[in-house]
């Protein structure tokens, strides 16, 4: 199904302000970012990185506080080490802080610790922990890993290691433990540094550490933004505020970069780096390539950071290697999945989930986001292991459905768990996978009623003309680069066109087929060349089409990518639903009063759906009238609860169970695992239609499923407060997505 975004068109006056600001600005421009939401106030900054004022890096609140172990550390000689991640933003942040702080601390900087992407886990571990202890170090800077590490921060500082963690990723509401925590998600949703991703992060350090000892700054911190664009675009962060200006920016420094490493690398993909693309698809891949089929990519760091152009260019041949390795890799685990595929009964399966032995872990996340835009549902892959009995998988929804949530229903089953709304990763027992797939697929039923699952509809951002097509419009439609989650490339319609001169070819790995061609206007004769990527000459029909593409340039030239076609004499396009979704978030008392107002924070998908729902079936708008929730000690509420109940029993009065929720703030969920407690303690709790009865024993005692079923409550806590800050800070275009989910 094809949707037209929307068919309101920009006004005059918006028009001319963004024609104004930019020459190559026209009525496109400005019809995208009246589109996407971009506020009068923010195209200037939006088009241009030099309209952008950018933040200091001391508004993270504990900036200060890093900063004072910082000087200590350099007072009294210690030896420091860096702790990075396997993925691109990881490798790009280990690079920023080890060049932009070893020139600083000098030889004070022991060296950086990377875990073995197939050994290892992300994170902090005991292991390296003891290895850098080894080597003397006693302090630890952690980048885009470490806010979910509390245990073992603790083994850190049992070895007199103290540890700075630099992070982005969802805090977890005890406290870690670090010496000082930097990351975004301590802001509030609007600040201009929360979109930040671990490298961006990265370099807000090295940048608060320059603005405080300027006399010893090394190092321009401007040479330091073309390693902060690559992790910022692969990282696939909202490009807004901060990340958006860094990113700009550092595409510039990367186009005239002097790193001979990075040089190298866009001479092998054969892109210039002045564009978002020549990372997505260039220079990110390749890097994530290294630990995907090698696991260890040390390497990468010296490619990164070397002065030596031979040196560059012999480790940019492994890494090429490595990635044509992951090509192919790729293209076999693809097929076999989707034969696989073929073999299911797609009208009553809402999750697919594929097992192989023969898989290679670190491909399968990469191969499932392909099968959920083929299939248009969440997608499990896994790799069992005969002689452990246990299997490693990847899981990815592509905004179709919070996995995230349906996952953590049957988290008893992993071994392993963590991950986001859109993507996951776990182990289990191999006997177990049955009743995941069952558990799984009954729960999105549930969820999603009895209607056949669909793909996700195909959005269109703009009819054009054939003839509209070509290098004016390419350049106004670059001026929205870098294209991102929140900011995706724009996708345009034509109508009528004849496909003429097909040619079919294979990439230089034989593993990628593609076709080119002419789209052709039948009355004007007017030609444009296109590419249709994994299609054949036979996929091209011979009637008159309607095409969605996104333009692209190739050495100089513009040319088209098919995104869909279909024949005219069939085509439909509907209009994207209303969504009559007002975002009120951060200024909740300037929220109209005509709607349906949602003035509590949703703490899971149901209770968002049912708002949904309300406003659909009332044909109201809905109105987010909430700021984001305080933080609960679990804790401490569960010593409420007790109190509660305890002063109900001994009272003799009931208490009345909708009240109690919404005081305490808990789900159905958390308030179910409260009571597994209390049965567990000898405590009576009788639900009489609304109302709860108690009958306190005398001397409740503990009994062997008291620990387990406390630690159960705490983790339900937990994660009602990941679900809470995710309803508080997700985008508008997530939250309309999820309730179309």
């Amino acid at each position: 199904m094809w949707q037209q975004l929307t068919t309101e068109v920009a006004p005059a006056d918006f028009v001319a302000q963004v024609r104004a600001l930019h020459p190559q600005a026209g009525a496109f421009t400005a019809q995208l970012l009246w589109q996407r939401g971009i506020q009068r106030e923010e195209v200037a900054a939006f088009l241009d990185w030099q309209a952008y004022c950018p933040t200091s890096p001391f508004e993270f609140p504990e900036m200060s506080v890093a900063m004072a172990r910082l000087q200590q550390a350099r007072q009294q000689q210690e030896k420091i080490a860096i702790w990075g991640d396997f993925d691109a933003d990881g490798v790009t942040a280990t690079a920023v802080l080890w060049e932009g702080l070893y020139r600083f601390f000098g030889q004070q900087l022991a060296g950086y610790y990377i875990p073995n992407r197939l050994q290892e886990s992300h994170g902090l571990s005991a292991k390296g922990l003891q290895q850098l202890k080894q080597q003397g170090v006693s302090l630890v800077i952690t980048c885009d890993t470490g806010c979910t590490n509390h245990a073992e921060i603790a083994v850190a500082r049992t070895l007199g290691i103290e540890v700075i963690v630099t992070d982005h990723h969802t805090l977890a509401p005890e406290p870690l433990g670090a010496v000082a925590l930097i990351n975004p998600r301590q802001l509030p949703p609007e600040h201009p540094l929360r979109p930040l991703s671990g490298v961006a992060v990265a370099y807000k350090f090295v940048e608060a550490v320059y603005e405080t000892w300027p006399q010893h700054s090394a190092v321009p911190l401007e040479s330091l933004l073309d390693l902060v664009a690559i992790g910022l675009i692969t990282d696939l962060v909202e490009l807004r505020a901060e990340a958006r200006y860094l990113a700009q920016r550092g595409l510039e420094v990367l186009a005239k970069t002097p790193r001979p490493g990075l040089n190298a690398l866009l001479a092998t993909c054969r892109r210039q780096g002045n564009r978002g693309t020549d990372i997505s698809f260039g220079i990110g891949p390749r890097i994530n390539a290294v630990s995907r089929v090698a696991g260890n990519v040390k390497p990468l760091i010296e490619l990164l950071t070397t002065q030596d152009p031979q040196h560059a260019q012999n480790i940019t041949n492994a890494v090429e290697q490595a990635n044509n390795s992951r090509r192919q890799l790729q293209g076999a685990i693809a097929t076999e999945a989707h034969k696989k595929v073929a073999q299911l009964d797609l009208s009553t399966a809402r999750v697919i989930v594929l097992t192989d032995e023969n898989w290679s872990v670190g491909i399968l996340g990469i191969v499932a986001n392909e099968l959920v835009t083929t299939y248009g549902r969440p997608v499990i892959l896994l790799r069992p292991d005969p002689q452990t009995g246990m299997a490693t998988g990847s899981a990815r929804s592509g905004g179709t459905v919070d996995l995230y949530e349906a996952l953590r229903t049957q988290q008893h089953l992993f071994v392993h768990f963590g991950g986001h709304p859109y993507a996951a990763g776990f182990s289990l027992k191999t006997a177990d996978i049955p009743a995941l797939t069952a558990a799984l697929n009954d729960y999105l039923l549930h969820q999603q009623g009895t209607a056949t699952a669909i793909a996700e509809p195909l959005t269109i951002d703009l009819e054009v003309l054939l003839s509209a097509l070509g290098i004016p419009l390419f350049k106004e439609l670059q001026l929205l680069e870098p294209f991102g989650l929140g900011n995706p490339q724009p996708r345009l319609f034509v109508r009528g066109v004849a496909i003429q001169n097909p040619k079919e070819y294979r990439g230089k790995d034989q593993s990628l087929i593609y076709t080119q061609f002419d789209l052709v206007e039948p009355q004007t004769a007017i030609r444009f060349p296109a590419v249709w990527w994994r299609h054949r000459v036979s996929d091209c029909p011979a009637t008159l089409c309607d095409v969605v593409l996104e333009l692209d340039e190739w050495n100089g030239r513009v040319t088209a990518n098919l995104v869909a076609l279909q024949p005219s004499a069939a085509s439909t396009i509907t209009p994207a639903p209303v969504e009559l979704i007002y975002d009120f978030r951060d200024r909740p008392e300037a929220a109209p009063q005509t709607g349906l107002r949602v003035e509590t924070c949703p703490t899971s998908a149901a209770a968002w759906q049912h708002w949904v729902d309300r406003a659909q079936a009332q044909q109201q708008p809905l109105i987010l009238a909430y700021t984001a929730p305080a933080e609960l000690d679990p804790l401490s509420l569960w010593q409420t609860l007790v109190t509660r109940f305890k002063v109900a029993s001994q009272q003799q009065h009931s208490l009345e169970r909708s009240r109690l929720l919404a005081e305490l703030e808990l789900d159905e969920a958390c308030f179910r695992s409260a009571l597994t407690v209390f049965n567990t303690l000898g405590v009576e709790v009788h639900e009489q239609g609304e109302m709860l009865v108690c009958r306190w024993p005398q001397h409740p005692h503990p009994s062997p499923d008291t620990a387990p079923a406390l630690e159960a409550f705490l983790a339900a806590i937990a994660e009602q407060q990941f679900r809470r800050r995710y309803f508080a800070q997700a985008p508008l275009q997530c939250l309309q997505r999820y309730g179309r989910g």
